[in-house]
Parts: C-alpha cells; sequence; structure tokens
C-alpha cells in the first residue's frame, strides 16, 4: 500500500478540483480526467497534483499504482443523466467497477464513494435520514442509488464509505465548468460580478439545504483519518433547509457594492423547512460552519477576475 497517497476519480471537476487543492496540503494526491483542457491543465501546472488519463467507458481499469484511498467523484450529471439513461447508468456502474477492483487487488485501502441527496427522490419531506426509504424520480437519481447498491452489496462493503450530498457550493478552483456552470449559486456568482444585479428565475420561497465546499472538505477528511466508523452512508449536508431568497441574499451580502435582487414566480415541490439528518457524521467529530458568504466572497471576486 502506498502510504499518504490519494487517487480523486474525476477529482478535477468542479467540487473535485477544491478538493485536492486542498487534500494536497497533507497528502500525494492525484487525479484523473476524461478530457484535457486549456482551464484544467493551467490549474494542474499550479499544483503538485499528478493527472492520469481515465475514462470508464474504455478503461478497464483505474491508473496510477497503488493509494491509500480513492474518492470516486466521477458520477454523470444530472443532466448527462437526462439526455441517456442508459449511457449514465452504464458509466457510473462500470467506474463503480474499477473502484471496487482497485479495493480487492489492494491497491487501496478504502473508498469514499460521492453519491448524491437525489437518491430520496423530488418529493419534500420533513426529515431526510440516511435509512429512509429512496424514491428516485429522475435518472440522475435512479443511476446513483443503483451505483450505492453495486457497492453496499459487495464482498469489499466495509471498506466504503458512501456520501450524500445535498447542494455544494463554492468558488472555482477553475473555469472549466462543464455542466456544473449552470448552477443557482454559481449563476447568481456570476450575476453580482458581471451585472452588478441578480435575477432568479423562481419566487425566492423555495427551500434546499445548501453546504460550502469547506465544509464538505472537512468531512473528507475526517473520513480519510477515522479509525471506526467511517464505513457507512452518510448525508452530507448543512443539516437545515434555507430559502433560495436567504441564499441570494447572502450572495448579495457578500459583494463588494449593493447588489439588487428580482424574483420570478418559479416553483418547485420543496416550499417548506425540511431537515437533512447529519447525526451520523456528527457522531464521528464533524461539525459544518455552513459560512455561505465567504464562499460567495471568493467567487464573485473569481468571476469579477
Amino acid at each position: 500500500m502506498a502510504d499518504g497517497r490519494l487517487l480523486l476519480v474525476g477529482g478535477s471537476g468542479y467540487f473535485g478540483a477544491r478538493l485536492a487543492g486542498a487534500l494536497a496540503a497533507d497528502w500525494d494526491v492525484a487525479v484523473t480526467v476524461r478530457s484535457d483542457t486549456p482551464a484544467r491543465a493551467a490549474w494542474l501546472r499550479e499544483t503538485s497534483i499528478a493527472a492520469h488519463h481515465y475514462d470508464s467507458r474504455v478503461d478497464a481499469g483505474l491508473p496510477g499504482g497503488d493509494f491509500e484511498a480513492i474518492i470516486n467523484l466521477a458520477m454523470p450529471g444530472a443532466q448527462a443523466a437526462g439526455k441517456d439513461a442508459g449511457a449514465a447508468m452504464e458509466q457510473g456502474l462500470a467506474t463503480a467497477a474499477a473502484c471496487l477492483a482497485a479495493l480487492r487487488e489492494d491497491r487501496a485501502e478504502r473508498l469514499i464513494h460521492f453519491s448524491t441527496f437525489h437518491v430520496y427522490g423530488g418529493n419534500a419531506a420533513e426529515l431526510y435520514t440516511e435509512d429512509m426509504p429512496k424514491a428516485p424520480g429522475h435518472p440522475y437519481g435512479h443511476a446513483h442509488l443503483a451505483v450505492e447498491g453495486e457497492l453496499t452489496a459487495s464482498d469489499v462493503a466495509d471498506r466504503i464509505a458512501i456520501v450524500r450530498p445535498t447542494n455544494m457550493i463554492g468558488a472555482p478552483a477553475h473555469r472549466d465548468l462543464g455542466e456544473q456552470a449552470g448552477l443557482i449559486f454559481l449563476d447568481l456568482c456570476r450575476q453580482a460580478a458581471e451585472n452588478g444585479a441578480m435575477s432568479l428565475r423562481n419566487d425566492g420561497q423555495s427551500y434546499r439545504d445548501i453546504l460550502p465546499f469547506g465544509d464538505a472538505i472537512a468531512a473528507v477528511d475526517l473520513l480519510l483519518r477515522a479509525g471506526n466508523g467511517w464505513n457507512d452512508i452518510f448525508n452530507l449536508g448543512a443539516g437545515r433547509a434555507i430559502t433560495m431568497q436567504a441564499l441570494a441574499e447572502s450572495i448579495a451580502g457578500a459583494a463588494p457594492r449593493p447588489v439588487p435582487i428580482a424574483y420570478g414566480d418559479g416553483t418547485d415541490a420543496f416550499r417548506s423547512p425540511f431537515t437533512v439528518d447529519i447525526s451520523r457524521l456528527a457522531a464521528l467529530g464533524w461539525v459544518p460552519s455552513a459560512r455561505i458568504a465567504d464562499e460567495a466572497r471568493h467567487t464573485i471576486a473569481a468571476f469579477a477576475a
């Protein structure tokens, strides 16, 4: 086993690049990339992070030798799953199979797999616990739930942690964001930086559980270092939902000058406050700070630059 080496599968994306950069302070970090882009190449040149090509559609196994841990962030996004559900399912299962093979071959001691809050489905509930029934209504959620099933039913399940993040937000490490560029947090920060004003399509009264990247990174670091209790399924969220109006106001408050906010008339299913149970991860010592304004300030500055 290669002590201190981490492989982040899909670790050059929106959250993955931030996670890789943070972990590189204490670990020997490598990431996989499926295609080279100028923005990602420039980011890698400024770091000590190694990059290996990996595409689950054509590559049978993970690259790069042995690692202390693998972190899988390479599931297809919601847009890709919506366009081709079968391809998204196939890609997710193939990547999971490669991660499982690495565990069985003792190329890694543990796997931290990023699933999604979408496995719970689009119907609002008052409380979301890891053990509640799952009812995904979108191919994105179906693909993630299928991969979870493969991991938890495997013979190496005791070496796997699955995290289900809610809405993670943060300043990008580079400009190549792919479909994540349309996320509401990034869109609002971009509007604040470029237009000096923000406009939402919804009425601001829908609820979301918003988790800054810094809290998610702290959770991963905790799972990497934990000796007991880490190999489970964990909700990864702030623990409470806020309105989109509150999110927009936090972003506006982080801007260097006043930013007016306009609202539309859009609505969705999440019209009441809800709670995401994070007690399982908190029992390991994780306490999220949920400092949205800090991430907003850095993100606005990144778009302004």
